[in-house]
């Protein structure tokens, strides 16, 4: 059996599910006994066979014009990977039995000096667990700009926890919001945990809300931030207390993140905004090539504090898997926010800076 190479990080949720996926407009049937994947790789390739792995079994087809199909049958919805050999991941959908249309780009990218293959799911259409991830997103976007949001994403998790228990889409979720978007508390969280049915649920969803669990008691809203030294460019030591009375936002990225890249141009345009206030950025880089990580601070002129984290102690130290990642710390180092889009790191700031004028 081929070896899998799957990176560390694991996207979940709103990322390999939500950034690049297109939904079906059309409410498909769940009576299928059997399911059918078709598959289209946009790029350069050199595989001639394509990789389905589900159930701790892989199979595999030829690729025939750049195209594949799979069939076979699934008890219960699962969590499957698309593979190729060359390619340095394996991106995640819900196996379901029914017919799924699938486009997958390969690409070409630069990590740590070295070029690697990455693959991506563009689309997906015709299987049941999009409905449900459409529902979900709809609800996330037009209700995550209000105020009493946390309040009413808990309430609405509630009916769909109870509706969809079963469906590994719900750990999913949970997962994400104790790992990579705590915006519910660790009773919320706990509550809902209770209502999955644990034994439909995918292992790896399972850990990493354990582990996000774990994290907030040391590092959720309210409690201080670690305190660390870590080296910038010229290899001078700089420590969170060099920082003390200023608002800090901790960045974590990598030169060869590409969201990470992406996000840069908004964090320039926050710390430009609050540039006369005691605002300061610190972008705590995960890079195992400094040539590749200091270009690229200048490539994007980012115009602040930078630190090398090369080893990926404090990180792990933290629990953080994925990139980017941030934490907003009040002026005595206090966690304000974990994990902000950089509009809530605006209003926070507004609305600090209007505290202290008034």
């Amino acid at each position: 059996m081929i070896e899998i190479k799957l990176e560390k990080s694991i996207w979940i949720v709103l990322i390999f599910i939500f950034t690049n996926t297109f939904y079906s407009q059309n409410t498909v049937s769940q009576n299928l006994k059997t399911f059918t994947v078709k598959g289209t790789i946009k790029g350069d390739i050199t595989d001639n066979f394509a990789y389905l792995y589900y159930n701790n079994l892989q199979d595999s087809v030829k690729i025939i014009n750049k195209q594949f199909e799979f069939k076979g049958s699934v008890k219960d919805t699962i969590v499957a990977k698309i593979y190729l050999p060359s390619a340095a991941n394996a991106p995640q959908f819900y196996l379901e039995n029914n017919t799924i249309n699938i486009n997958v780009s390969a690409d070409k990218t630069v990590k740590d000096g070295k070029s690697i293959q990455t693959m991506h799911i563009d689309t997906i259409t015709g299987s049941y667990s999009l409905e449900l991830q459409k529902q979900y997103l709809n609800f996330y976007k037009s209700n995550s700009g209000k105020k009493d949001f946390n309040s009413l994403l808990y309430s609405e998790l509630i009916v769909f926890f109870t509706k969809h228990r079963s469906h590994p889409f719900t750990g999913a979720i949970l997962a994400e919001l104790a790992f990579m978007n705590p915006i519910l508390n660790k009773q919320q969280l706990t509550k809902l945990y209770s209502i999955l049915d644990l034994s439909k649920q995918d292992d790896q969803y399972l850990k990493l809300y354990q582990k996000g669990i774990e994290k907030l008691d040391v590092y959720a809203v309210g409690k201080p931030f670690l305190d660390f030294k870590l080296p910038n460019q010229n290899g001078n030591l700089i420590g969170l207390k060099d920082f003390k009375g200023k608002i800090i936002l901790i960045d974590f990225w990598a030169s060869w993140c590409a969201p990470c890249r992406k996000k840069n141009p908004e964090l320039i345009s926050l710390k430009q905004q609050f540039g006369n206030v005691d605002f300061e950025i610190i972008g705590i880089s995960r890079d195992k090539n400094k040539k590749q990580w200091i270009s690229a601070i200048a490539k994007d002129k980012l115009e602040w504090t930078n630190l090398l984290d090369e080893d990926q102690k404090m990180e792990n130290g933290m629990g953080i898997e994925n990139i980017p990642y941030n934490y907003l710390l009040d002026e005595n180092g206090t966690i304000l926010g974990v994990n902000l889009p950089v509009e809530k790191i605006t209003q926070i700031l507004t609305d600090k800076i209007k505290t202290q004028k008034s």
